[in-house]
């Protein structure tokens, strides 16, 4: 493993938790966090550890992650963790009006903001939200399964076990995101484990069933849409084109099945579009938003056409870097504002953080370039 795979995942984890940094200690703080993740993470291959030390630490680190979330955030803490927020709250709002028999996207969290979560959100938090009564536990249960998600099963190796301890207790934005329940973390590890069970699927029930997963935990927010894309594509050059398309169609086919009921109660209760309206300034399907993801999508399609990504690392930095997005057109508008980053508000592209941390656990390995119809061969580094 080389440095040139492991940059990216620290240059993500620390620039995601940017904010909190700065909530907690200002810039020094910032320029101290910054060089002790880059360093933390360029050591994890080089880290030496016995098996009982690797199993102990994952026992450890586990067991502290489920006593910090039933304790919560300590009061000193609240603001500077943002303790608060409505995140986890619109899911718990939309939940309990749907279990009603209301139409969910009309509630509004305790702040006065509309549910925005899409409806793959509400599937995957309903299950925590009707055991415990928060939609907040399925942290607990998503960080978990990150680690044998990593590992590629559930015999613990060295190098995605440290990941998984870094992006856990190294990522500041992680952390506070577990604690107070907020899910731009964690509710993307679903669509890792997806997407790793899509590209590793055989027969085509197998895949066609990953492929409903896959649609199902990437319906969650608008952007995710393109990790179906990247995916199908992969499987494409790995499978052949009428297995992409199979993996592609029956994506696509989810999130319609998910979202078109909820477009019939009428575009302008949806509540995630009015997203757009930072955009457009009108809530609803406005052309704008169309253009917008029409050339969202062509951009896509010429990168993937040009990279050619099929090995699962290939595909993760594809689909990490489509997550990140998001932080750095923050960072780019708020620099033509303001002139300065020190204040702005990173976070939005924390989504590619298990994505990033399953790049680098897959292996350094080159993009295998297939040619149509044939099966790639990932070289290693």
């Amino acid at each position: 493993m080389r440095a040139p795979s492991l940059l990216p995942l620290a240059a993500i984890l620390a620039v995601v938790s940017t904010f909190v940094t700065m909530n907690l200690g200002g810039p020094p703080l910032v320029v101290v966090y910054y060089v002790l993740v880059g360093a933390v993470v360029l050591a994890v291959p080089w880290i030496p550890l016995p098996r009982w030390a690797l199993l102990t630490t994952a026992a450890v680190v586990a067991a502290g992650l489920v006593l910090a979330f039933v304790h919560g955030v300590p009061p000193s803490w609240a603001f500077p963790l943002g303790a608060g927020s409505d995140r986890a709250n619109a899911l718990d709002v939309g939940l309990a009006r749907l279990a009603g028999g209301l139409y969910p996207y009309t509630g509004v969290t305790y702040l006065g903001n509309p549910i925005t979560p899409l409806p793959g959100s509400l599937v995957l938090a309903a299950p925590f939200w009707w055991l415990t009564g928060s939609s907040a536990a399925q942290n607990v249960v998503w960080t978990l399964a990150l680690l044998p998600v990593l590992n590629g099963g559930w015999r613990l190796r060295r190098v995605p076990t440290l990941l998984w301890v870094v992006v856990v207790l190294g990522c500041l934005e992680a952390g506070r995101e577990y604690l107070i329940g907020d899910d731009l973390v964690t509710s993307v590890v679903p669509a890792v484990a997806a997407a790793a069970w899509v590209l590793r699927a055989r027969s085509p029930g197998v895949l066609t069933a990953g492929a409903v997963a896959l649609g199902i935990a990437t319906c969650t927010r608008p952007h995710l849409a393109l990790v179906v894309v990247i995916v199908a594509v992969a499987v494409g050059l790995r499978r052949g084109r009428r297995r992409g398309l199979l993996v592609g169609g029956v994506g696509a086919a989810t999130w319609a099945v998910l979202v078109v009921p909820f477009l019939l109660g009428g575009a302008g209760r949806f509540s995630p579009l009015h997203v757009g309206a930072k955009v457009t300034g009108e809530r609803g399907l406005h052309p704008a938003i169309v253009v917008l993801a029409v050339v969202a999508l062509g951009l896509l399609a010429l990168f993937l056409r040009w990279l050619r990504p099929a090995t699962d690392a290939a595909v993760g930095w594809c689909c990490a870097a489509v997550l990140f997005a998001p932080t750095v057109l923050s960072a780019g508008l708020w620099l033509l504002l303001t002139g300065g980053l020190w204040d702005a508000d990173l976070t939005l592209g924390a989504g590619a953080v298990p994505f990033a941390a399953w790049a680098v656990a897959a292996g350094d390995r080159r993009v295998a370039v297939a040619p149509r119809g044939e099966d790639p061969v990932a070289l290693a580094a």
